[in-house]
Parts: C-alpha cells; structure tokens; sequence
C-alpha cells in the first residue's frame, strides 16, 4: 500500500526564532508516530562542510547523519558567510537554482512519508534576484507552520508575516509560539493575546502551539499540526 506523503514548510517571523529546534523536534515526534520522515534545509549561510541545522535535526531525532546528509541533498545549498541567501551566494560567485532546490526536495518525497523543509532567516529572505523563500513555499503549494517567539518587535514579525502568507494563499497548520529565553511575563501573555488575535483578523484557525521550552521534545502539542496536515 503506498503511504500518502506530506510535506510542510517551516518558516519563522525572523531569524533565529527557533525554526531548526522546532523542525527537529516536530520531526522526532513524527518518529515516535512510526513514520518515515527527514528534514530538508534549503540553504545556510555562515556554515562549511555540512549543514548545522541539519545535525542539530539529526540529533533531536535520535538519529545518525544519512547519506542524503552528507552528500548535500538534505542541504543543496551551503555557504560560508552569514547573511542572506542571496548575498552568500554572490560572494562566492554562485546562484541559488530552484530547480536544484526541487531535486532535493523531489527526491526525499519520494522516500519518505513525512518532510519538512527548513528555510533562511525570515520568510521574504531573496534566494536569488528573482526569488523570495515565501514565493518558492507558494510555488511547490506547500503547507506551513509558522515559528514566532515573545521577544521585543515579534507583535509586528507576526503581524506581517501572516499578512505575507495570507497573500499568497499558502494553507497555514499552525503557528507555533516558542518561548525559550528569558522574556518578561507581561509581554509574554500580551503576545501570545496578539498572536490569537492576529490569526483570527486574517482569517487562519486558532491553530497556536505552544512550545515552553525547546530543550524538551514533549514541550508541545505536535498532533495539532500532524492532524491539521492530514486534513489537507
């Protein structure tokens, strides 16, 4: 019997707001479900030899590095500076290709039932001249979660990132409020208040998982995003 297959993308309100823990622990879960799943990067910038996110996942998951890994599938593109997609790439005379992108993710679709896919930064982050990362998640139609986090300025992060995925019609499963750091009380309630009310202005369902701590793989509540894809 052939196993349907599920790919989401993993976008965040900027960078470094959790997206990688969040791919790799989501991914675990999926593991402890009995399914077959990996996690693509699409790019890193400010890395060498082989993707940091991509053996950050590996470790959440209990897993070694595949040979998808290490022969780049798992991370097509990967570049020493860190700035943004398109920058790194420049600075090492390259362009990032969709259609490289495509293969790898085509050929981990095919072998797995579940795949997530890391992207760079924030969600309007330039690939290349022509391209965006949000645009690339709307041209595959591919399903997303978004990570958002208490720290000072995510009010507007979130606000602008829904706006930017309700523009493109991308199906939103969730949006996941990651609370590690250290962020006063007060701001943390008034913005897990405004991400309620920001889902419910454009229009997404009160899909909001909350995770208390990265560090902890049964922090959250996965299945809310596992059932929100299968319904798809």
């Amino acid at each position: 019997m052939i196993q349907p297959q599920y790919t989401i993308a993993v976008g965040g309100i900027d960078t470094d707001v959790g997206k990688s823990y969040i791919t790799g622990l989501l991914a675990r879960y999926l593991l402890q479900l009995g399914q077959t799943v990996t996690t693509l990067k699409l790019v890193q910038t400010g890395c060498t030899e082989l993707s940091d996110d991509i053996k950050l996942h590996r470790k959440l998951m209990g897993q070694p590095l595949t040979d998808f890994d290490r022969d780049g599938t798992t991370c097509p593109y990967l570049f020493p500076f860190p700035a943004s997609p398109a920058l790194a790439a420049r600075m090492v005379g390259k362009t990032i290709e969709e259609a490289v992108l495509d293969r790898s993710l085509a050929t981990l679709q095919q072998r797995h039932q579940w795949l997530l896919v890391e992207g760079a930064g924030g969600l309007l982050v330039p690939l290349n001249a022509e391209l965006i990362l949000l645009d690339y998640y709307a041209g595959r139609q591919l399903p997303m979660i978004l990570v958002g986090s208490p720290r000072l300025g995510s009010i507007n992060h979130i606000r602008l990132s829904l706006e930017a995925i309700r523009a493109r019609n991308i199906p939103l499963l969730a949006l996941v409020y990651n609370l590690y750091g250290d962020h006063p009380r007060d701001i943390v309630q008034d913005t897990l208040r405004e991400c309620q009310r920001a889902l419910a202005d454009y229009g997404f369902a009160q899909r909001l998982v909350i995770v208390p701590d990265i560090r902890e793989s049964s922090a959250a509540g996965w299945q809310v995003i596992v059932d929100a894809a299968q319904a798809k």
